[in-house]
């Protein structure tokens, strides 16, 4: 339960309703999500010095901690709170502390003002700071006042009433919370149920949200459930193969050869139409097609950043379908008879997530590649090592960012470390373009640098092997919950940040 001390998408997604961040993304709807802009959460006011290596904030001063802490939030929180999560104070640093790597200094000249000393000029301060997986402010009676492996104490909308493992979590309004009259819920209550369990429970009227609901069981849930709603989700996702060991060269999927006849064995508008159930759901009324493309060689639906691979020649170049330009490099490769290579994946990302992964190894079949499957515990192989880039052969690989910056840090940087990057991707003109666009703050230029470096570094050698799932997701919404037009967020924590505080009952709707 403590957010410093894991990468749970379940337990980060839970402390954004109780824990405040510094900053936060600015909802947007779905076709300009993610909102590349940003207000402040926590933070009042803040500038920049001309050479972005000093920032200076004001802390609003009505944020108030829920009991047992039950105090105003000052500046000492924050400072505690950066001292925590990057272990500078000689404790355990939270798992991602990377991610504020690019902060050397915490000053707090009083008790509502502070001073953020940079390493380097980055871009992506602000967005580091409101990644709701990054560093949330708890009060400095962490692990005093409380416990925070069994209590969460925060600022947020929400204040902790219930939890039971594997049954349900419960939140209160919080009273105190300083975007009053927010939130309108008085209370929401998270069950933890199975995918049939949530659809049978959602279409008696049981339950008010369903956050997750597979293309496959849209069109019945429509005709049984008349007075249900569903809407569109934005998801900010890369499906992708990754190249595992041996990565000597010595195997066959080391060849950046091999790696484009993959690509070029893969029925994309095929894959679309069985993952997102294109045709069923346009069908009923539901726009899907305009929702969802082709990831190229980064993913798709950023705007300003992605490179669709469809227009784009450079991109399209490898990443289309063409079974006999596909065999021709096998050919040229040495791999014209075939090969058989361990296929790894896991089960956890959804349905459709799932159905992926079992069509990619029938159409590699096509062209001699024989995917040899693995199916990974996530707890016990894929998180510890699969996840770590441990693993052997290849493996259909997630990860889920707020921007393409994000991707280009972790995936195609820092290959000694056992973080993000799942191919170990080791080339040092991608490092230096990565820190070029990481250090350039005007938003356009650093677009152009995005989409130049697709083309000039990462479709050739094709580290990542792009799919088409995690573009698009569908909720359900019993009628009386009504929203705002502008909620979708960054892909990561949206409804309890951008949603659930800003949502309403409205019973006679």
């Amino acid at each position: 339960m403590d957010p410093y001390r894991t990468q749970s998408h379940a337990t980060k997604g839970a402390s954004t309703m109780i824990y405040s961040m510094l900053f936060k993304q600015i909802a947007s709807t779905f076709e300009n999500a993610p909102n590349p802009e940003h207000t402040g959460d926590l933070v009042d006011t803040w500038e920049f010095t001309p050479d972005g290596l000093v920032m200076s904030a004001t802390i609003r001063q009505n944020a108030h901690f829920s009991p047992p802490v039950d105090r105003g939030l000052d500046s000492g929180d924050v400072a505690f709170s950066f001292e925590r999560f990057l272990g500078t104070g000689g404790g355990e640093p939270a798992p991602n502390h990377k991610q504020l790597g690019f902060i050397e200094t915490v000053e707090t000249p009083d008790d509502y003002s502070m001073v953020l000393g940079f390493n380097r000029r980055f871009a992506r301060a602000l967005w580091r700071m409101a990644d709701v997986f990054n560093m949330c402010i708890m009060p400095r009676e962490t692990g005093t006042a409380f416990d925070p492996t069994v209590e969460m104490v925060g600022t947020g909308p929400f204040v902790m009433d219930e939890f039971k493992t594997d049954v349900n979590w419960k939140v209160a309004r919080n009273p105190n919370y300083y975007h009053a009259p927010l939130p309108y819920f008085d209370a929401v209550e998270d069950l933890v149920l199975e995918r049939a369990q949530v659809l049978t429970q959602f279409q008696a009227g049981n339950i008010d949200h369903a956050s997750t609901i597979g293309p496959d069981a849209i069109p019945g849930l429509i005709s049984d459930f008349p007075d249900g709603r569903i809407e569109p989700r934005k998801q900010l996702g890369w499906g992708y193969i990754s190249r595992g060991e041996p990565r000597d060269g010595s195997a066959p999927w080391d060849d950046p050869r091999v790696r484009h006849a993959i690509s070029l064995a893969l029925r994309r508008d095929d894959m679309v139409e069985a993952v997102y159930n294109v045709s069923g759901l346009e069908a009923i009324g539901l726009d899907v097609a305009s929702r969802v493309g082709w990831h190229g060689a980064l993913p798709a639906g950023y705007p300003g950043q992605s490179v669709d691979p469809k227009t784009d020649p450079v991109i399209g170049q490898w990443v289309r379908h063409d079974l006999a330009e596909a065999k021709k490099l096998l050919d040229a490769a040495g791999q014209g008879d075939g090969f058989s290579v361990p296929y790894h994946y896991t089960t956890v990302y959804g349905t459709a997530w799932k159905l992926e992964a079992e069509i990619i190894p029938q159409l590699v079949r096509e062209i001699g590649i024989d995917f040899q499957t693995t199916v990974d515990d996530y707890a016990s192989v894929y998180q510890p090592k699969t996840f770590h880039g441990d693993f052997d052969g290849v493996a259909f690989q997630l990860q889920a960012f707020p921007d393409h910056g994000d991707y280009l840090t972790a995936m195609f940087t820092n290959p000694q470390d056992p973080g993000r990057n799942h191919s170990k991707v080791d080339d040092q003109a991608v490092f230096d373009a990565v820190d070029a666009i990481n250090s350039e703050i005007d938003v356009e230029t650093r677009n152009e640098m995005i989409r130049n470096l697709q083309r000039d570094h990462l479709i050739e050698p094709m580290w990542y092997i792009p799919g088409v799932v995690w573009q698009l997701g569908w909720q359900g919404f019993n009628k009386r919950i009504q929203q705002p037009e502008a909620w979708n967020g960054n892909g990561r924590g949206g409804e309890q940040v951008f949603a659930w505080p800003w949502w309403w009952i409205d019973d006679d709707a």
